[in-house]
């Protein structure tokens, strides 16, 4: 039976050069998918470039940029940010390291009434004109309404906004899980009770991808909670589901 490795969010299995998380899919090079074979054979060594080479080009003379090519479109693949990878990591002038299993904690499990992998994103597209609120239950006669914003990529960093927008449906989430219900985002202008607005802004501190959240009062303005789900990129999800639950009892009191 073939071993399969899990890598962030992505399962590979060395007899066929996928990627795959359930729907969604990443067609690997042959080159591209016998390196990664390796690395994952080797997980958690340093790998150096010839024995790299030795492997995928079996010692035949190549470009000394060869390997680095083909890591970048690995990393391309996997999604690991080339400016802070966290999945395929350089070790300089030794070699490459594919990060342990256990460092690259999947992301939290999405609602099963949202899709999963890049269709994920149009359905996260129609929440920056639909939007959607989250009613929470208190002991008091009228809800919490927590309407929950798109995220923001505020990087600066264009290649990391699919991250933010596969991140927007984590939060909804996460609300969800603190006890809330999706409900229209737009209440009719009677409607009674604490209004909340949930912002969340992907940036990078230290050069590592962050979510700042804050939960803000819709009337006063006032700020009721903020917090910060920290990377890397492979722990966001749960990161992000772990600080939405500290919210709670900030809505109930």
């Amino acid at each position: 039976m073939a071993v399969i490795y899990q890598i962030g969010r992505w399962r590979f299995d060395p007899t066929e050069p996928i990627l795959r998380d359930g729907d969604d899919m990443q067609r690997l090079e042959d080159r591209a998918a016998r390196m990664l074979d390796l690395l994952c054979r080797r997980r958690g060594e340093i790998v150096s470039k010839q024995a790299l080479i030795d492997a995928i080009w079996h010692g035949r003379s190549v470009s000394s940029n060869s390997v680095a090519v083909v890591i970048g479109s690995l990393r391309r693949a996997l999604e690991d940010d080339p400016g802070a990878p966290c999945h395929i990591v350089t070790i300089n002038k030794r070699g490459y390291r594919l990060a342990d299993a256990d460092s690259q904690p999947p992301p939290a499990p999405l609602p099963r009434s949202w899709p999963v992998g890049r269709t994920a994103l149009a359905a996260t597209a129609a929440l920056g004109v639909l939007g959607l609120g989250v009613a929470l239950s208190r002991p008091s006669p009228h809800p919490v309404e927590l309407v929950v914003e798109p995220v923001r990529n505020d990087t600066g960093t264009p290649a990391l906004g699919p991250l933010a927008a596969a991140l927007s449906p984590v939060v909804i989430d996460g609300a969800v899980r603190i006890g809330g219900r999706v409900i229209p985002a737009a209440p009719p202008p009677e409607t009674d009770g604490q209004r909340v607005v949930l912002t969340s802004r992907l940036i990078l501190w230290n050069g590592a991808p962050e979510l700042a959240m804050r939960a803000t009062d819709r009337t006063s303005g006032r700020v009721l909670w903020s917090a910060f789900a920290a990377g890397p990129r492979g722990a966001l999800a749960r990161q992000t589901t772990a600080k939405l639950a500290t919210l709670k009892p900030i809505l109930l009191r």
